[in-house]
């Protein structure tokens, strides 16, 4: 099947009605795997919900700032029955009579309509204009609006002043955002290397079956072979035992083989489709994965930018920057607060009520007042105690930034030496392959001409498949220590072309 038909199936055009044991085999390619794990894998589509949650928290905190409109209504209607009382605090009539409709009311009708908000430097502010009608009466009533229209303030002069104060929270959900973005980065780079893992256990379990079944077929061949010698007499029966034996031995070692390799093509298709009947409807075959790029022979540069190029690092800055966001607000808090408290607008009364608010916004009567408002706890535990702990947190998260440095630089290091490592030993297995072929057919022709044994050329065999299958695991391994030391350096993304969106 086309690598096209299988990308189209992993992508959701699989039929709905598909059965494990339907036959869709599909061949796909290292760099096609990639692709499809970055549009299917639920690991990062999961992870990139994490920067979109973020930058929604981001502009919440951004929201204090909003100017907020304030309509408020209030009426009260408050009546007291007098009748019977001594209102003058004289005695009651002599004659015992109560006094007819004697009573008191009290109404008033109240309104508010502002503007009012928070802004960085920490002031709080409204504007607008409140309106009040109070009518207090004995039976009569006479209407009388007062207003007022103006500018109020509270601007704090130690605790709550600054925009290191009141920024903090956006600052916070600014560095929270940074670091769920190099979060997805990092799941994504996880992911690749993942892939490039399993793709080339994949490749190295298919070889290693292929590898298996050439040599029981060896073994088998060999058993027949030693049968007709022994029926014409020229063999004993022990060396049919033997390679029968063998045979037996062998055909354990390819259903192993088989079913390890049915286990790693599950483990792709995990990765590269987010349809979950995929997994088990789709035959996956894998086309030979290319020889990654070696490193640099000189990797200093490698090590030096890999603590600024890995993601788990740059979001520990970000930790880190966050602490110290904390501990300027904490010492801010432990201030004592001084607040200038002021107030500048006009007064109108009258008893329209359009005249009353023109009045107050216009020609009323000029109102001001300005104060302050002072407190401090003493002595304060709370305020330096949670400043201690902002410091004592930093210091920690500096500490945990020096041992990730130091873990990265020894990790990379670790990783170059691996790849260097699988570089030789694919040379060094594949010499071993062909010695091993040449030490076979040599012992082959032996056994031929009664020089050696059924035994000696069974183990000849072994020995070649077993230098066969350290060749595939040492070309393997090779490709894994590179996506490895890619990952380890920070580099996975540039070194596949991969570009994240902000």
């Amino acid at each position: 099947m086309p690598t096209r038909v299988l990308i189209l199936l992993l992508l959701g055009c699989l039929p709905a009605n598909a059965q494990p044991d339907d036959a869709y085999f599909a061949t796909v390619t290292y760099a096609e795997s990639v692709q499809l794990a970055l549009q299917k894998n639920f690991a990062i589509a999961g992870a990139a919900y994490d920067p979109l949650v973020s930058r929604a928290k981001l502009r919440s905190s951004e929201g204090k700032f909003d100017p907020v409109l304030t309509l408020a209504y209030t009426r009260d209607d408050n009546e007291e029955d007098l009748t019977g009382l001594n209102i003058t605090g004289g005695p009651q009539p002599a004659d015992g009579l109560i006094q007819p409709g004697l009573y008191t009311r009290n109404l008033r009708d109240f309104a508010d309509a502002n503007i009012g908000g928070l802004t960085p430097w920490g002031l709080t502010y409204e504007l607008g204009v409140t309106v009040e009608n109070r009518q207090t009466s004995r039976n009569d009533y006479n209407d009388r609006y007062a207003s007022f229209g103006g500018l109020s303030i509270t601007q704090p002069l130690l605790r709550g002043f600054g925009t290191d104060v009141n920024l903090a929270s956006v600052r916070l959900a600014r560095a929270d955002l940074g670091i769920s973005r190099w979060a997805y980065a990092r799941q994504v780079i996880e992911t690749v290397t993942r892939v490039a893992e399993v793709y080339n256990e994949l490749w190295f379990s298919g070889g290693n079956a292929e590898v298996e079944r050439r040599s029981r077929a060896l073994a088998a061949q060999l058993a027949a072979d030693n049968q007709r010698r022994a029926e014409i007499g020229v063999m004993s029966p022990l060396d049919v035992l033997q390679a029968e034996t063998d045979v037996a031995a062998r055909e354990e070692r390819v259903l192993v083989a088989e079913r390890q390799q049915a286990d790693d093509e599950n483990f792709l298709k995990q990765l590269v489709t987010n349809r979950v009947e995929d997994v088990l409807a789709i035959r996956l075959d894998i086309a030979p994965p290319p020889k990654a790029p070696g490193i640099a022979q000189d990797r200093k540069a490698d090590l030096a930018a890999a603590v600024q190029n890995r993601p788990d690092f740059q979001a520990a800055l970000l930790e880190l920057q966050k602490r110290e966001i904390n501990v300027v607000f904490t010492r801010n808090a432990a201030l004592p607060q001084l607040d200038l408290v002021a107030s500048l607008g006009r007064n109108g009364i009258d008893d329209d009520l359009s005249d009353s608010i023109n009045r107050s916004v216009e020609n009323g009567a000029l109102a001001w007042s300005v104060g302050g408002v002072f407190s401090v706890p003493i002595p304060n535990n709370t305020g330096q105690g949670d400043l201690e702990a902002a410091k004592l947190e930093a210091a920690r998260q500096i500490i945990e930034l020096k041992r990730l440095e130091q873990s990265i630089l020894v990790e990379a290091d670790n990783a170059a030496g691996q790849v260097e490592t699988a570089s030789k030993r694919i040379d060094a297995a594949r010499q071993a392959r062909l010695l091993a072929a040449e030490t076979l057919a040599a012992g082959e022709t032996r056994l031929r001409a009664g020089a050696a044994t059924t035994f000696e050329v069974l183990q000849f065999q072994r020995d070649l498949a077993t230098a066969a299958i350290s060749e595939i695991r040492a070309m393997a391994d090779y490709n894994i220590a590179v996506a490895r030391y890619h990952q380890a350096t920070g580099t996975t993304l540039t070194s596949h072309g991969i570009t994240l969106a902000n």
